[in-house]
């Protein structure tokens, strides 16, 4: 059985907040907008927070599911779920971890785009 992550963050190419609110409705059908500007969001999806900071890491936005009520257990299915509806590059950790274990107990990468789904090396 799957571990539930408590929370999920996966990275996408370019996201832009329009985009990812409009797969957010899709998605959930629930969505109210806490505070949104042009580089940062904050959402509430049915009953958690989400959070997008647009300028994350070089060209990629970081998406944060604060609270874990979502259909996926992990950050890859959450990536699976939003690469099929952005059709983005989309990056996640390939395990989880736990923040009081430091990121030595993070693993590695996975990078999901039009050649498929690839671990790799983020540095």
């Amino acid at each position: 059985m799957t571990e539930r992550f408590p929370d999920l963050e996966i990275y996408l190419l370019k996201g832009t907040p329009d985009a990812i609110r409009d797969w957010l409705s899709q998605t959930f059908n629930d969505v109210t907008d806490v505070k949104v500007s042009d580089e940062h969001c904050h959402w509430q999806v049915v009953g958690m927070d989400v959070f997008l900071n647009v300028n994350a890491e070089k060209n990629f936005s970081s998406l944060w599911f604060k609270q874990n009520k979502t259909p996926w257990n992990t950050d890859l299915e959450l990536a699976r779920a939003a690469y099929s509806g952005l059709s983005t590059e989309i990056r996640c950790s390939d395990s989880g971890w736990q923040e009081s274990e430091g990121e030595a107990s993070s693993g590695g990468w996975i990078k999901l785009n039009s050649n498929g789904e690839k671990p790799f090396n983020w540095q």
